[in-house]
């Protein structure tokens, strides 16, 4: 297959994988970030597909021959593209939720410690977020690009092709939004919260400690400022919390990262076969 000699249906199936890489580069955590221009997006995506088209066909997760059919009519050529940018959101919104988890943990640790009111914008969540948050997703961003984070999300791109072919045609025949995928979407959800409480264990057992010490003094000392010192001390002892604990943040996080290829592998499957 010589590079731009596309027959008409090698043509079609290009554009539909370029679909698929180009709404998953605009959704995916780091190269979908706002602060990443959209031409470095688009010559990406584009690299990426003429890099990976070759293998895809090669390998037959990719039939060109199919483009006969579903590129007979207007139609079903929206129906397929419309279908390779539902299964790219599904990837891009699955790996998401790995950052949202260090997010809202990062988030609740803030609350801990008494920055609610010190927020910024952050390019990285497109959102207003706490100056702890940003620390830690700092630290996350580095974490995720020296395991390669980057390198599992295109291979779980890639992968995703062994069971949704291009417009959802898979070895299982045409892929549904059944109730396994659902529940799988509930659980990975819930995921969030639960990697994100975890994250925010340490400071937070940290701060209720504190706060349970600063009761029993308020009690014993009514005289004395409670709420002015509370807040120079929780500030303090969080800060020790949060470094003391940066080893097991770490180590959790880059657990939470080497994962990633498997949730985006486990909603593919649930979405093509159903279980």
């Amino acid at each position: 297959m010589p590079l731009f000699n596309f027959s008409q249906e090698e043509l079609l199936s290009f554009f539909a994988v370029l679909v698929r890489y180009s709404v998953l580069f605009s959704v995916l955590p780091f190269v979908g970030d706002r602060h990443v221009p959209n031409s470095v997006k688009v010559l990406l995506s584009l690299s990426v597909t003429l890099a990976l088209f070759p293998a895809l066909v090669s390998s037959g997760e990719v039939k060109p021959g199919e483009a006969l059919i579903w590129g007979a009519q207007a139609g079903s050529i929206a129906g397929t593209i419309a279908m390779e940018v539902i299964i790219a959101l599904v990837l891009g919104f699955t790996a998401r939720m790995i950052f949202e988890s260090i997010n809202f943990g990062a988030n609740l640790v803030g609350n801990f410690m008494g920055f609610a009111a010190a927020s910024s914008y952050d390019p990285h969540q497109e959102s207003q977020s706490q100056i702890i948050a940003q620390l830690q997703m700092a630290i996350a961003m580095l974490i995720f690009l020296a395991i390669d984070g980057h390198h599992l999300m295109l291979r779980a791109a890639l992968d995703s092709y062994q069971w949704a072919g291009i417009g959802g045609r898979g070895v299982f025949g045409q892929i549904q939004f059944n109730p396994a995928f659902s529940q799988k979407l509930v659980e990975v959800t819930g995921q969030v919260f639960k990697f994100g409480i975890q994250i925010a264990a340490p400071v937070a057992i940290c701060i209720f400690a504190v706060n349970v010490a600063f009761g029993v003094v308020a009690k014993a000392m009514p005289q004395l400022n409670i709420l002015v010192l509370s807040f120079a001390v929780t500030t303090l002892l969080g800060f020790a919390a949060l470094f003391m604990s940066l080893p097991e943040f770490t180590g959790a996080v880059s657990n939470l990262f080497g994962r990633m290829d498997d949730w985006m592998m486990i909603m593919m499957k649930s979405l093509a076969t159903g279980k």
